[in-house]
């Protein structure tokens, strides 16, 4: 049975990468306020979390199913990480597996052995 759709009245916070399409002429016309929002928030997760910048990493974003995917080095192992979050289980899983085939094909097209 379909659940009901969850009420998102915090836009900074979370916003359905599908759904918002109809709502870009509004997005468009907040674009300042609310990128200016975004930057003050992060700013302030920065101040409170241990964070590095997303440098020699591949995120992945995902509109169908939506997600975000991170692809980095292993600091400790050899080999690729993947991280992905699409706020559900079945879209995580997806997103996981989807990605992680492809870190695993390019391995192999540059003959590089896939670490167990």
């Amino acid at each position: 049975m379909p659940k009901p759709r969850e009420k998102k009245d915090n836009h900074l916070l979370y916003a359905d990468a599908v759904a918002s399409r109809g709502k870009s002429g509004v997005w468009f016309g907040e674009r300042e306020d609310f990128k200016s929002k975004q930057v003050s928030v992060m700013d302030a997760v920065k101040e409170q979390v241990e964070w590095v910048p997303v440098e020699n990493a591949v995120m992945a974003i995902s509109l169908d199913p939506p997600g975000i995917v991170l692809m980095a080095p292993n600091p400790s192992l050899p080999g690729i990480i993947v991280l992905a979050d699409g706020a559900t289980s079945e879209n995580t899983e997806y997103l996981k597996k989807h990605y992680t085939e492809i870190v695993q094909g390019v391995l192999k097209d540059a003959d590089i052995a896939e670490e167990e």
